[in-house]
């Protein structure tokens, strides 16, 4: 049963916000267009035509503002080249646990939760040894047209290789091909995207290659092989701009970027690589697509938070010597919790928090589970692990980084945790000693 009947004011992006509107409405929340709102709802906070003016008026009201997911794609890079993020945004909603940890690297201002995928069931992999159809889905020109210079020379360029390749080429697009760059090409078949169901061309596809965005990763999430190009750009879709160039890219490339890249070879082999396997991106769909929306966690999550407000960072007691790991990192990276294991058992006076900003209790359990599965661990016999289920958020990260005296990890040293000593796969020495040093000075 609901605390109090909330009322929510909702700026929907191409229906992007209806799953998060029906699980709140089936918790008997209302949805209203004027006058008082406890909360506003909106996909992005640019300080840009109408939604500045929206998040203008409902912040004069009082409002809470909360950020749902703009699209499917990886995380939004506008805070890195466009513009920055509003203070008054209360919460970021993201769909996984890697847009999360994109905001950490950026030392995000607002409280960050996972909500889940809501853009289409998640289903396996569909392997295909011999590839024959290509939906290409260009980069999309703005509602007038507009698109910028280097967004269409990579849609040229990608589509002249499709046409030279013994594939059968459908391209589905948004705009004129011509708006798109693109040029009618014998055998192959165009498809305007606004007469077409969403995933028709999915459906009977191969491989999907396409701008990155929402629709490669549709195809990713219901097990489409896929190529994407033009990955670690933003552009605000503005008539004649020109694409800004990321500034801390250096943050966080390595961490977004989907394995198989259009530029990554002659394409053909590319294709031919990634419809084998779904092994080389299965971190990757992890951190973007991650775990089902499911309807009555998110009400549940909002109504608290929105209630409630976000309680101070609590952790748990720790042992006297307290290493902070990320549960992302060790369940790609299982020699790290080998070494930890390899250094402390579990009568040592030390202890293991685990954190991935943004992730409930389950969801982190979830992911330390297949953390000390894939590193090779017995279950009963593991050394002192925590978890630390809380949203990302600076005072998360100050108070992990002040409870903790050393992080294991081998990422780039971001934030107050960022100053603890680090200490990497294969470095147990190390990393026994440091524990020894405090109780040696005591």
């Amino acid at each position: 049963m609901i605390s109090r009947r909330l009322k929510i004011a909702v700026k929907d992006h191409r229906n992007t916000a209806m799953p998060f509107v029906s699980a709140l409405r089936s918790a008997g929340h209302e949805f209203v267009v004027e006058g008082h709102a406890d909360v506003l709802m909106i996909d992005l906070d640019p300080p840009y035509l109408q939604y500045l003016e929206l998040l203008d008026r409902y912040a004069e009201k009082g409002s809470k503002i909360i950020l749902y997911p703009h699209g499917g794609g990886v995380p939004n890079l506008s805070y890195d080249g466009l513009f920055a993020p509003d203070a008054r945004v209360f919460a970021n909603l993201v769909t996984a646990v890697g847009q999360a940890e994109f905001l950490r690297r950026l030392d995000y201002p607002a409280c960050v939760h996972t909500v889940g995928w809501t853009y289409s069931d998640i289903e396996p992999f569909r392997a295909c040894d011999d590839v024959e159809h290509v939906v290409f889905a260009p980069t999309h020109p703005n509602g007038d047209g507009s698109l910028t210079a280097y967004q269409r020379d990579l849609n040229s360029e990608v589509f002249a290789k499709l046409v030279e390749s013994p594939f059968r080429v459908t391209v589905r697009h948004l705009g004129t091909p011509e708006q798109n760059g693109l040029w009618k090409a014998e055998g192959v078949t165009f498809v305007d995207a606004r007469t077409s169901p969403q995933f028709a061309e999915i459906k009977v596809a191969d491989v999907v290659v396409a701008g990155e965005g929402t629709y490669p990763n549709l195809a990713i999430a219901t097990g489409v092989p896929t190529v994407m190009y033009s990955q670690v750009t933003a552009a605000l879709g503005l008539p004649g701009e020109v694409l800004q160039p990321m500034r801390r890219k250096h943050l966080y490339e390595d961490y977004i970027r989907f394995p198989f890249d259009a530029a990554d070879g002659p394409l053909e082999e590319v294709i031919r690589e990634a419809a084998r396997s779904e092994a080389p991106i299965a971190d990757w769909k992890r951190r973007f697509i991650g775990q089902p929306f499911d309807p009555r966690a998110f009400a549940s999550l909002f109504e608290r938070i929105v209630s409630h407000g976000h309680p101070p960072v609590q952790l748990d007691p720790t042992r006297s010597f307290t290493t902070l790991a990320f549960a992302d990192e060790l369940a790609e990276r299982p020699e790290l919790l080998r070494t930890y294991a390899e250094t402390f058992t579990p009568g040592d006076d030390a202890s293991l928090l685990l954190w991935a900003p943004g992730l409930d209790a389950q969801g982190l359990l979830s992911l330390a589970e297949t953390a000390i599965e894939r590193a090779g661990l017995d279950g009963d016999n593991l050394p002192d692990i925590l978890l630390a289920p809380h949203p990302g958020s600076p005072e998360a990260d100050l108070r992990l980084g002040e409870r903790a005296d050393a992080v294991l990890s081998e990422w780039l040293a971001i934030g107050r945790i960022g100053e603890l000593p680090r200490f990497g796969a294969g470095e147990s020495a190390a990393l026994r000693s440091a524990a020894a040093a405090p109780a040696l000075a005591a």
